[in-house]
């Protein structure tokens, strides 16, 4: 089978004169000069030799120079693909009259193949291929990110090295609190002074809670008690804090970088020009990728604990956040009858729940004094630091249990006793904390289904859909915005309804 509309590559000669007459070149107008592409221009100073292939004049034994390019297009007989810059070759050649009619594929043409010691009257201009460069994970970027996750590595190791020597006798330091009230206090001045004494009353509302036990975890709590873990701040944990912010902001520029660089956006402007050719970017790519989201969704497994991590764990008295462990009980809405695959799956849910403690909700608390006291305000209750329980309690006050009891408070309490009080109990004011925009922006940004978007949009902008990817970050982001904004409007009219303040007369 035929294959027609083919176009000749440039024929390299020695000298002009050896070009064929069909590609002989033209006479050049005055004032112009036949410079070595095959064309004419005022001056040859700044024009480039085709024949060089991007070489110097001094690589070649011979200097060749471009016969005009051939316009018209030739067909070659009995087409084959595997052969076909050879047959374009011969059939040109046929055509410029280098070879005979009669002559057939295979047979020689007189025409050399491009060499930089060719010295053959006529050549063909087929250029090498340049060599791809090759990564060999030994350049200064590849050092540099060896040495930046070896450096980490071995800082979260001392760091895991010396807060576990510093907490080594923290097992006992631990407390475990009831959520509900376990004092209730008359409102007579004897019992307030019983209370300051330690001479307090139990209310059938109360809990009987261990206030001291080590071998208590969070996941073993009985239901209605909260474990609580103090913490103090340490320069050092600061430090490998702010090392973590950075590690992380580090895997995205990173992964940013490396998709410029696809783009020939990095260095040079040249495509690959920093992780050498496409299959080595592809690979490192990749490689960054997973582990980037490994890291990145560690993070947020762990981040309502992160920060404590980098604290060190001592005595409630001595800390200055309180973390609050309790176990989240499961709500089933309707139980059915469940056969023994549904019976299974549970069993291996709840293995797991266990195992790694996903139904322990953790909240910090900033400890807070007023005088002598030390309390924490945990979900709008106040529980204050009682030095001979060790531990944080919440309080109750009976007002009375008839109606009599109730009117012989009508003198109201002293301003002794309600200091006393408001130091134990706290204002009667629900406070309702509404972030800003940003914050609530970040928070919003920083989820599962963000972080799932982000890591596919990475793939769309390195795979050449960065149309799409722009589209869909424009999506994303407007969502985001307008949900933000939504959500702190709802919760700025919740806090108008929570929060009220009057003046009592």
């Amino acid at each position: 089978m035929d294959r027609s509309g083919l176009m000749c590559p440039v024929l390299c000669v020695r000298d002009f004169n050896n070009c064929p007459d069909l590609i002989q070149p033209s006479e050049c107008p005055a004032g112009e000069q036949l410079c070595d592409d095959g064309a004419c221009y005022d001056s040859c100073d700044d024009v480039e030799n085709p024949c060089l292939c991007g070489m110097s004049a001094s690589d070649f034994d011979v200097l060749y120079k471009a016969c005009p390019s051939y316009s018209t297009s030739v067909t070659v007989k009995q087409y084959n693909p595997s052969t076909k810059q050879e047959q374009i070759e011969f059939a040109c050649a046929q055509t410029w009259g280098l070879v005979s009619r009669n002559a057939t594929f295979g047979s020689d043409t007189s025409v050399a193949l491009w060499a930089t010691n060719e010295t053959a009257t006529t050549m063909w201009n087929e250029c090498p291929l340049a060599a791809e460069p090759k990564l060999s994970f030994t350049e200064t970027v590849c050092l540099a990110f060896y040495g930046i996750i070896g450096a980490e590595v071995l800082l979260y190791l001392l760091w895991h090295a010396y807060k576990s020597i510093r907490e080594r006798h923290v097992a006992q330091m631990r407390r475990v609190c009831s959520q509900l009230p376990k004092t209730q206090v008359s409102p007579s001045v004897a019992s307030d002074k019983q209370y300051e004494k330690g001479v307090v009353q139990s209310g059938p509302s109360s809990i009987d809670v261990p206030m001291s036990d080590a071998t208590v975890s969070a996941s073993q709590l009985p239901a209605g008690s909260m474990l609580l873990r103090g913490y103090k701040n340490d320069i050092a944990g600061l430090f490998m804090y702010g090392l973590t912010l950075l590690s992380t902001a580090g895997w995205i520029a990173l992964l940013m970088i490396i998709v410029l660089d696809y783009y020939g956006k990095v260095k040079g402007g040249v495509a690959y020009g920093l992780l050498a050719n496409s299959n080595d970017s592809m690979s490192v790519f990749i490689f960054v990728w997973h582990l980037a989201a490994i890291w990145l969704i560690a993070m947020l497994a762990c981040k309502r604990r992160l920060r404590n991590y980098f604290r060190i764990e001592c005595s409630l008295p001595q800390a200055r956040v309180v973390q609050v462990e309790e176990r989240q009980e499961e709500v089933i809405m309707t139980e059915g009858r469940q056969n023994r695959l549904t019976q299974l799956v549970t069993k291996a849910y709840n293995a797991v729940v266990l195992k790694f403690g996903l139904n322990i909700v953790a909240e910090s608390c900033a400890t807070q004094h007023i005088g002598a006291n030390q309390f924490i305000e945990y979900r709008c209750t106040r529980y204050v630091f009682i030095e001979k329980a060790g531990s944080f309690e919440c309080h109750a006050f009976v007002l009375g249990e008839t109606h009599r009891s109730l009117l012989d408070c009508h003198n109201g309490l002293t301003s002794a006793e309600a200091d006393a009080r408001l130091t134990r109990v706290g204002e009667n004011f629900i406070r309702v904390y509404v972030p800003s925009f940003p914050v609530g922006l970040l928070q919003e940004l920083f989820s599962y289904t963000y972080l799932y978007q982000m890591m596919c949009l990475f793939v769309w902008f390195y795979f050449n859909y960065f149309k799409l990817a722009l589209v869909q970050l424009c999506v994303i982001l407007i969502s985001a915005f307008i949900k933000v904004f939504i959500r702190l409007r709802s919760e700025r009219r919740v806090k108008m309804l929570a929060e009220r303040r009057n003046q009592c007369r």
